[in-house]
């Protein structure tokens, strides 16, 4: 699925005064690794790939678990994260 970067800083240190992200998703590749998609309401209704901070480029992490921590501690988001894995990967070192 090819979507648009929202570059990590935009939702870091460059998040507008009272906007939120309202829906997040960790998605793992058929590579196994996994990347963060998010929607935030300064930018209308559009599902985003978050990228790099200074970069454009997906951020893309080895397990789920460092993905959703990343999540809740770099961001600050405290609702659902939905969790994609690739159907037919079995692999329990990536979660």
């Amino acid at each position: 699925m090819e979507l648009e970067l929202i570059l990590e800083r935009e939702l870091t240190t460059q998040r507008p005064p009272g906007g939120t992200m309202t829906d997040v998703h960790v998605c793992q590749h058929e590579s196994g690794k996994w990347h963060i998609n998010v929607r935030v309401s300064w930018r209308g209704t559009a599902l985003y790939h978050v990228g790099l901070y200074d970069k454009k480029r997906i951020r893309l992490y080895k397990k789920a678990s460092s993905a959703i921590r990343h999540i809740v501690l770099g961001y600050g988001y405290e609702g659902v994260v939905h969790v994609h894995p690739f159907a037919g990967l079995q692999d329990a070192t990536t979660f």
